[in-house]
């Protein structure tokens, strides 16, 4: 059985793109997407996950020895963690284990316990009342330029036939991780809505997250719809971040080569990589 029908067996359908592997939410093909040129994204090829923890760590979604079937029939070669050391530290990912993949660490720390955007430490210091789609969209766009060198990085890995079949993951499978597929799917010619829509189906696979931090809010004085953008993925601030590298550096793939020191040459190797015939 080839690579794309073993994975096309687990995915819940073509409209749906997440695989529905026990224990996990937001684990997700980006394969299926059309181009503007007549082909598409090959599906089992890149995938999107949150992390996968072990027994005991913490973490959401959990590794279950027992699955091994489930897990390995990605046919991964690649892992991208996105996480910050400290993130790592405390829940150290067992994708690799897992899946028997090689993992890159790749770490973006902005937004995490300890960095200078430490969105839950602002919000119980009275720093911010306030979160929605703008201002997560200008949170993307502060870390699309801090973090050149780690992006360029990743696009530069994932480039590389060797090192596909990939998954890439943060912590949700939401900010960090969404900001890396959109920069692939844009670069490979996937339409911008349909770029964006995938970002935003992570609040259809996590729903009501926020609900979740509704009791701590509510001791803050805060309502929980005020900051419900920090952890649902609404559209528009992604689209606000992409539109900032048009504006700023004339697209995505001038900001990889100019920002990023991503090649043409890698972006073509991407392309190869990614994309069939329709």
């Amino acid at each position: 059985m080839s690579d794309e029908r073993s994975v096309g067996a687990r995915r819940n359908n073509q409209l749906d793109p997440r695989i529905p592997i026990p224990g996990t939410t937001n684990v997700r093909d980006v394969g299926g997407y059309p181009t503007g040129d007549g082909k598409r994204t090959a599906m089992g090829r890149l995938y999107r996950s949150e992390v996968l923890g072990l027994s005991g760590s913490g973490a959401e979604s959990l590794w279950d020895e027992l699955r091994t079937e489930d897990y390995q029939c990605l046919r991964l070669r690649s892992i991208v963690d996105l996480r910050s050391h400290r993130e790592a530290r405390m829940i150290p990912s067992a994708w690799d284990r897992a899946t028997g993949a090689q993992l890159f660490h790749a770490p973006i720390p902005e937004g995490v316990e300890g960095s200078e955007t430490d969105f839950m430490r602002l919000l119980r210091d009275g720093k911010i009342t306030t979160f929605d789609e703008e201002d997560l969209g200008r949170w993307y766009q502060m870390v699309l330029r801090r973090r050149t060198d780690v992006l360029g990085e990743v696009i530069r890995v994932l480039s590389n036939p060797h090192h596909l079949p990939a998954l890439v993951h943060c912590h949700a499978g939401k900010d960090r991780t969404g900001l890396v597929v959109a920069l692939v799917l844009e670069v490979v010619g996937v339409p911008r809505n349909v770029v964006t829509a995938d970002y935003a189906l992570t609040s259809k696979y996590r729903p009501d997250r926020a609900a979740e931090h509704a009791a701590l809010l509510e001791h803050l004085g805060i309502h929980v719809d005020d900051v419900r953008s920090l952890w649902e993925a609404p559209a528009r601030a992604m689209e606000s971040a992409l539109e900032f590298l048009d504006i700023t550096y004339g697209g995505v793939a001038a900001y990889l080569t100019n920002e990023c020191s991503v090649t043409p040459a890698h972006i073509e190797s991407l392309r190869a990589q990614m994309l069939e015939d329709a």
